[in-house]
């Protein structure tokens, strides 16, 4: 009897492992593959094994490249704007090679975001070139949603930098080649090449050269 429900168990399993690989696991997998075939032809510039993890949220992506051997968690968020309430804007998004991206994290610009080569960012990171208005006061009156986007410079990421999880990285910021950014950060400032920074505001703990 025992030797019967072991085999029962087993096939069952079997059976259940099945059906969910034919009817869950393998259309979804379709379903990313026809996605992905839909967008790739909508970026300025794409790269060779490019991997993107679905779902994924992407606008104004004519104005985004990305480099060879680009890979991003679920939930990535790469948005260009180039019209924001009437306002027009030139913005590009350039990411390099070999960069690597975690799950849920958010890159957007008006201006210009540039992501060096070997660049490894963890999860929930936001990368921004802009804001909802300048906080003036005669701006409190509007709704943040219809302020003037407003952007204090571009933000550049150099070469082999690596940014921890939770990390905000603001406008107006270089974070220069070989640097390391701690877990929740906020950057306000730029960061010299070959330095370890944390804090909020960010601030620079080691020189690593």
């Amino acid at each position: 009897m025992e030797n019967y429900i072991k085999i029962s168990r087993k096939v069952f399993l079997f059976i259940y492992r099945s059906v969910v690989k034919c009817f869950i696991t393998i259309p979804m997998r379709w379903y990313s593959n026809l996605q992905w075939h839909i967008i790739k032809g909508q970026f300025k510039d794409i790269g060779s094994n490019v991997q993107i993890a679905f779902p994924f949220c992407g606008y104004g992506l004519e104005n985004i490249s990305i480099g060879d051997n680009f890979l991003s968690g679920e939930r990535l968020k790469l948005r260009t704007f180039g019209e924001w309430e009437g306002v027009k804007y030139t913005p590009q998004i350039k990411i390099g090679n070999n960069v690597n991206i975690q799950t849920d994290c958010h890159i957007s610009a008006i201006n210009s975001v540039v992501i060096g080569d070997n660049v490894l960012i963890a999860s929930f990171v936001y990368i921004s070139d802009h804001s909802h208005g300048t906080c003036d006061y005669s701006e409190l009156f509007i709704s943040p949603i219809k302020r003037r986007l407003y952007s204090k410079g571009d933000v550049s990421i150099g070469k082999n930098v690596w940014i921890g999880e939770k990390a905000t990285i603001l406008p107006g910021v270089t974070i220069g080649e070989g640097s390391i950014i701690g877990a929740n950060s906020v950057v306000t400032k730029n960061i010299p090449p070959y330095s370890i920074a944390c804090g909020i505001p960010a601030k620079v703990i080691k020189k690593l050269k």
